[in-house]
């Protein structure tokens, strides 16, 4: 039986997924002006966006196995002092390669610190009652987008882009204090079997699952297309298109609150819908929105006024796909939620991250690499999840 509400463990496990976003979103403002500060081109800052989510990838690797082993609180402990310490230094970069370095160890950190959330949510709850704790979970992270970028841009222009990594610091400490205090605490699940073994056997054991995979895949590159804009968000809006440093917060919000509100419509559609069929549906409106965004590009005919509605259901869509996602494939694992959570979120932003770097390589001045990228982003993540998730005829 649970032994704490949903509604409470889902507060305390999306201010600890909400590291992630708040660590991207709150520094997207101030590119430009670390790319000044560096003096480098701003899509060299922008790989730093890459960077991370390689870091958060490696750190979900690790962290998943590991919490299995060892319980949700010591790797969360681990991750966090990793987070701190990593922003705490950046300030103090010397260049672009040193920002690099010190970006990472703080993703590493904060990946293996987010990626017990959902296994901790698995730990109370599961089925339909996992997915609202995860659409709740998601609920309470979609804050940190939505203010991150006004914070961003307020601590930019009264304390510089240094303030931000230390109020990420500051974000850091707390959540220490909330998992020390308020978190409850579930035994460890790694048994008898060590260390070195678990992490490669307990990934194997999830890989075999062709449906759980499925959905893994299908979570990471419909994950991947939503982080496509999110890495040229700022070359798109205020280069591109010519929006201010305090404009940009008002069309990046827009994402956002269209991700609040389909996470509520997720909530209704759960009492009427099986998980896996929302997913489906919302891969499907992802694929349509970004494969119109592509053709418009195509054609020369793509204003902002377009971007932004058709933007808004891409990235909308993830509050569809990806608690269902998690919900489906966390189903079919007892022993192993740890590792089926930490493969998730690795793929999720090793994905996300390599497609980031091609853009990043690709960029011509124009919006075709990204609407290019994030519809064979999203098609992708629809063809898997039709392909592997079906159940086999009995």
């Amino acid at each position: 039986m649970p032994t704490i509400s949903a509604g409470r463990l889902a507060v305390i496990l999306g201010s600890l997924v909400a590291l992630g976003p708040l660590a991207i979103d709150t520094y997207l403002p101030a590119l430009l002006t670390m790319a000044g500060h560096f003096q480098v081109p701003i899509h060299d800052v922008e790989i730093s966006v890459s960077v991370y989510v390689m870091g958060v990838a490696a750190g979900q690797w690790l962290g998943g196995p590991f919490s299995d082993q060892f319980g949700r609180k010591p790797v969360a402990y681990g991750g966090l002092l990793l987070f701190v310490a990593g922003s705490l230094m950046i300030p103090f970069s010397a260049d672009v390669q040193q920002l690099y370095v010190l970006r990472f160890l703080q993703a590493l950190g904060g990946g293996a610190t987010a990626v017990i959330a959902a296994a901790s949510a698995r730990d109370h709850f599961s089925g339909k009652e996992a997915a609202r704790v995860l659409t709740t979970i998601g609920l309470v992270m979609l804050l940190a987008p939505l203010l991150a970028p006004a914070i961003g841009s307020l601590l930019l222009s009264t304390a510089g882009w240094e303030s931000i990594f230390y109020m990420l610091a500051i974000y850091g400490m707390m959540l220490g204090l909330v998992v020390a205090f308020m978190l409850p605490t579930v035994s460890a699940q790694g048994g008898n079997e060590p260390l070195r073994k678990r992490l490669f056997t307990s990934y194997g054991r999830v890989v075999r699952e062709r449906r759980a995979m499925g959905f893994i895949l299908a979570n990471a590159l419909s994950f991947s297309a939503m982080f496509t804009f999110i890495t040229d968000a700022a070359f798109l809006y205020m280069d591109y298109f010519g929006l201010s440093a305090a404009q940009f917060p008002i069309a990046f919000g827009a994402n956002v609150v269209t991700m609040l509100a389909l996470n509520r419509l997720n909530v209704i559609l759960l009492h009427y819908y099986e998980t896996a069929a929302i997913m489906r549906t919302g891969l499907i409106i992802q694929s349509v929105a970004a494969m119109v965004l592509l053709l418009l590009s195509l054609s020369g005919w793509l204003t902002l006024w377009m971007v932004i509605p058709l933007v808004m259901v891409v990235c909308g869509m993830m509050a569809l796909v990806m608690p269902n996602g998690i919900a489906c494939f966390l189903s079919l694992f007892e022993r192993d939620s740890g590792a089926a959570t930490g493969l998730n979120g690795t793929l999720q932003f090793l994905m996300a991250g390599v497609v980031g770097a091609a853009l990043g390589s690709f960029h011509n001045g124009t919006p075709l690499p990204m609407t290019l990228l994030m519809t064979m982003a999203s098609v992708s993540a629809l063809m898997l999840f039709l392909l592997l998730t079906r159940e086999e005829p009995r």
